[in-house]
């Protein structure tokens, strides 16, 4: 059974934080601090971890990037539905974050940074929402093949 989406993000974050340099330590505590500044704060923490998540180890960045938007990812994930019986909760969850990381690698950042922590979240979204249509209509498509086979016998 999974643990939930939080506490794996905190004991992701706790081993990446204890991987991290004394100077990236510092830096990260900043990045808390800044965090629960307000918004103006957050998205300068979020903008900073994003840009540290691309030039540095993404195995230390990503559960530190994961971690500081989870109330926003958690929000998505509610809304969001598996295709069942092929994919349940824990594959939509799985799919999300990973698309939430791609999105941090590769989209054009926004110049306001206020503007970051949506732009992922919407890209995300929309990669796991493509991926679930796309799992719909291969689940029909098979479902038709064995409907039109039973009447082919």
């Amino acid at each position: 059974m999974p643990s939930s989406l939080p506490v794996d993000l905190r004991d992701a974050y706790r081993e990446a934080a204890a991987q991290l340099p004394e100077a990236d330590r510092v830096a990260l505590s900043r990045v808390r601090v800044l965090s629960n500044a307000g918004p103006p704060g957050r998205a300068a923490a979020l903008s900073g971890v994003v840009t540290a998540y691309r030039a540095g180890p993404k195995t230390v960045w990503a559960p530190v990037l994961l971690d500081l938007i989870a109330p926003a990812i958690l929000a998505r994930l509610r809304r969001l539905k598996p295709e069942m019986p092929v994919l349940d909760l824990e594959d939509v969850r799985q799919q999300f974050l990973l698309e939430v990381l791609l999105a941090a690698a590769s989209m054009p950042l926004p110049a306001n940074p206020l503007h970051l922590r949506s732009r992922l979240m919407a890209r995300a979204n929309q990669g796991v929402r493509r991926w679930l249509v796309r799992e719909r209509y291969r689940q029909k498509s098979q479902w038709l093949l064995k409907e039109a086979d039973i009447k082919w016998r």
